[in-house]
């Protein structure tokens, strides 16, 4: 009867090791299907995003500026500039002795934008200030004496006027209040009587008053393309010219 009941426990024990060891197998097994659900889940995941980020910098590639074209319908408007101011020395003693000495002008140069195609210019008043002569050369090579039509001193802005037998090719003025920060602008010149010149940047501020004295109002866009020496005066264009 004691063999019988001791075989009897050691059945039952035996039997209950197995069904705990089977059922600790089959939880093994549960995690690690689980873990490979979620690895599959996470590579998918993964290959989303970056599809998506693939095609989100398509996009960003397809909506880029193209500032050949803008350069191409813009150099043209852009002129540079000469101004000749005759100085005039106090007579001297050397003048005296060795005779007066031819006077030498002296010379200064910008750029301007035609904004007419009769041959209407603007460029910066500092480019023509007391200028005795005016001189306008085009994109082309092509050369005009300029007359002085009017000036802002405060605003730093002179109207010129050219005298053409051809419809001129120009520029157009933007709406300055719709720019945005962070858009694409070209600044074009033509220094030293180069060329038109062209760099690319963006608005980087609005609105900036250059006055420390703020008893003007004046409204400036700060842009952070390179703006070379003799550009004073030349064309600030967004994307579409």
């Amino acid at each position: 009867m004691k063999k019988f009941l001791y075989l009897f426990l050691v059945l039952i024990l035996t039997l209950f090791i197995g069904i705990k060891v089977n059922s600790y197998f089959k939880s093994i097994e549960t995690k690690i299907n689980l873990l490979a659900s979620s690895v599959v889940n996470e590579t998918n995941s993964l290959n989303t995003v970056k599809s998506s980020d693939e095609n989100t910098f398509q996009n960003l590639n397809f909506q880029k500026p193209d500032f050949v074209e803008v350069a191409k319908r813009t150099i043209d408007n852009v002129v540079h500039v000469k101004n000749s101011t005759n100085i005039s020395n106090d007579f001297s003693l050397e003048d005296l002795i060795f005779g007066r000495r031819q006077q030498r002008p002296l010379i200064g140069t910008g750029s301007g934008v035609i904004i007419s195609p009769d041959g209407y210019i603007i460029t910066n008043l500092h480019v023509v200030k007391n200028a005795d002569k005016i001189e306008i050369t085009t994109n082309s090579n092509q050369t005009f004496d300029a007359e002085l039509v009017g000036s802002d001193d405060q605003n730093d802005i002179a109207l010129l006027k050219i005298n053409s037998n051809e419809v001129l090719s120009y520029a157009t003025f933007g709406d300055s209040d719709s720019t945005q920060i962070g858009e694409w602008v070209l600044a074009v010149g033509n220094p030293f009587n180069l060329n038109s010149t062209v760099t690319a940047g963006i608005i980087s501020a609005k609105s900036r008053n250059l006055d420390p004295s703020g008893r003007t109002t004046q409204s400036y866009i700060q842009t952070d393309a390179a703006v070379n020496p003799g550009n004073s005066g030349g064309a600030l264009v967004n994307t579409k010219g």
